[in-house]
């Protein structure tokens, strides 16, 4: 069978332990995932194994139809030599008959069983290729709708199944703040158009921090990991406050410094580091649907 390339796609970026309460629905997302990836490794393997089931059987019934004619041969030559009783012969010839009945029985269920399992890689494969093509075309809208901002504090990209809206702190906030710009929240309600026209996809936003610590608003937050976690929340709230954006699309989460762009401690690594990522990823329904018919 043709090799299935899987796409890797969907959730691998995992969430905190300190993130906000939405979190639980990105672990449930990567839960999905991973059930997609076991599963479909499993369809694989199973296929493989019936594939390879059938070939031995096909094998041993040319060989018993073989034999079958032997015995045919052997049974008129003795016959018409009148040299021996040709009953027990019969009964041999019988119980062959017999043996390959049930061998051509055992065939017609595994071919049957392979079928069905090679549909449901067909189909699963099929599915993995529209999500794929669904993806690039998300991110061609949202390029387009952003294109006056790219190359001024934001990019748009396209990886492991999902596109990643990327903000710089620059475009949105002032240092040590969480209230959005007005450059910033223009660039957030033109990306709010496109979800608004697109309810099946799963919106995450990220807020990510230097690693120098956090010094500003006392007594209201603790650190970095309150910053960033205020941060994504009011960019999920701006996505749809007065948007028509579903809030059942949004997850907010807070990664702090923990996850940098750039592991260098330098001006410039600090800066690519302080960002707010928006990241779509296409619901996982249809595909969990075709795994659980299995």
């Amino acid at each position: 069978m043709k090799k299935i390339l899987l796409i890797s796609m969907f959730l691998t970026v995992l969430l905190s332990l300190s993130s906000c309460v939405s979190q639980k629905k990105f672990d449930s997302l990567q839960s999905e995932f991973d059930k997609i990836n076991r599963k479909y490794n499993d369809l694989n393997i199973q296929s493989k194994e019936i594939d390879a089931q059938r070939k031995a059987l096909e094998k041993e019934k040319s060989e018993l139809d073989k034999k079958i004619a032997e015995l045919k041969e052997l049974q008129e030559k003795l016959k018409s030599e009148h040299n021996i009783e040709t009953g027990g012969l019969q009964s041999q010839l019988q119980k062959e008959r017999d043996e390959l009945t049930r061998k051509q029985a055992e065939l017609e269920k595994l071919q049957k069983e392979f079928n069905e399992n090679n549909k449901r890689l067909i189909d699963l494969q099929q599915m993995l290729a529209n999500k794929d093509e669904a993806v690039k075309a998300l991110r061609k809208r949202v390029a387009d709708a952003l294109l006056g901002f790219e190359g001024k504090g934001l990019t748009v990209t396209q990886k492991n199944g999902k596109v990643y809206v990327s903000l710089e702190e620059q475009l949105l906030f002032k240092s040590g703040d969480w209230n959005i710009e007005s450059r910033g929240l223009q660039a957030i309600k033109e990306l709010a158009k496109v979800l608004a026209v697109n309810p099946d996809i799963n919106v995450i936003v990220e807020g990510h921090t230097d690693n120098v610590p956090y010094g500003g608003k006392g007594g209201i937050l603790l650190d970095n990991w309150d910053l960033s976690v205020k941060r994504a929340t009011t960019v999920a709230r701006a996505l749809v406050d007065k948007t028509g954006v579903n809030p059942r699309q949004i997850s907010a989460a807070g990664r702090s410094e923990y996850l940098p762009i750039d592991d260098e401690n330098t001006t410039d690594a600090r800066r690519k580091n302080r960002r707010t990522e928006i990241i779509l990823t296409p619901k996982l329904d249809e595909l969990l649907e075709i795994l659980e018919t299995n």
